[in-house]
């Protein structure tokens, strides 16, 4: 999956979980400034994801992410353990 396609996914869930439209979504984007996403928010989302791509999120690795591009970077990283660990 290239990162574009990650992106649209997320952007999808995003507005799935808060009922909002966001046309300029953007990886410079902040979750919480930019999207005005809370801690609820943010919980449901990562519900979402994990369902969707089968993947375990811990709580403190989300304290890190600020931004969309954050996001990405990290549900990149657990995509891709996932499919390593799949094939050990």
């Amino acid at each position: 999956m290239t990162r574009k396609e990650l992106a649209g996914i997320v952007h999808e869930l995003l507005e799935k979980e808060t009922g909002e439209h966001y046309p300029d979504l953007e990886e410079s984007t902040t979750l919480k400034g930019g999207l005005n996403l809370d801690s609820l928010d943010m919980a449901g989302l990562m519900l979402h994801i994990e369902s969707r791509f089968g993947i375990a999120v811990e709580t403190e690795l989300l304290e890190n992410i600020t931004t969309v591009g954050d996001m990405l970077d990290l549900l990149e990283t657990k995509i891709a353990s996932k499919g390593t660990r799949a094939a050990a």
